[in-house]
């Protein structure tokens, strides 16, 4: 399924981004209604307009940008990861706030006699749904991606800063080389070693008297004169 991932991407971000159209669409003219009758506008289509935005603008350069230029830093799965969960955070945030806001105003469903009243709860209900499909593409394709990257990286296949389009996913398992452990070089060879005597130590003698170098000496005796002595 990796090599589907490249076919998968383009496919859920092209369909974020025109169901960002639809929901910039709808919340413009909900937000033109409620300033042209009320002089007020909600807080959840000012988020979905800022969302639907932020996705139109990004969404296709990040396409367009991994075509036409190789290792760019928005091409980075670790980049992507990231601006895609900011995004389908926002999704959600503005799926949330319509809900609320369509339970609020519309509690007992889209049954009135003027037409534009009718026509916005019809378009709350839209941005609701398109809101949600929104946010569960975006997060079945950043877990998707997610979970595909964490396994090639526990298999020593780093590829959080490569492009989905260039990333190996299916790479075999590098093999790790342990250099904590060190074979210690045998201290001897085959070849047999002469054995020599251990020397005994003796301890140092005291100083030898002047004289006697270990060899008894003869002591010199007088010589008598042959001739009587006065």
């Amino acid at each position: 399924m990796a090599h589907l991932l490249p076919t998968l991407r383009l496919a859920a971000l092209g369909t974020v981004v025109v169901f960002s159209i639809i929901v910039l669409g709808l919340s413009s003219h909900v937000t033109a209604l409620t300033t042209t009758y009320y002089g007020v506008y909600f807080t959840f289509a000012a988020l979905s307009i800022a969302t639907a935005v932020l996705s139109i603008l990004s969404l296709p350069a990040m396409i367009i940008i991994d075509r036409l230029r190789k290792g760019a830093f928005t091409s980075m799965i670790l980049v992507e990861l990231a601006w895609l969960g900011f995004l389908w955070i926002l999704w959600l945030a503005s799926a949330g706030t319509a809900t609320q806001a369509t339970v609020l105003s519309f509690a007992l469903g889209c049954n009135y006699r003027n037409s534009d009243l009718n026509t916005a709860c019809r378009e709350f209900s839209a941005i609701q749904a398109f809101s949600f499909l929104n946010w569960l593409i975006l997060l079945g394709y950043t877990l998707t991606l997610f979970a595909f990257s964490l396994v090639a990286a526990n298999r020593g296949n780093a590829v959080w800063t490569s492009a989905v389009n260039s990333a190996d996913f299916n790479a075999p398992v590098t093999p790790q080389h342990n250099h904590g452990d060190k074979t210690i070089a045998p201290q001897f060879s085959g070849a047999s070693q002469p054995v020599y005597p251990v020397q005994t130590q003796y301890p140092p003698q005291g100083p030898v008297a002047p004289g006697w170098t270990g060899q008894p000496q003869s002591v010199p005796t007088p010589t008598q004169s042959p001739y009587p002595q006065v």
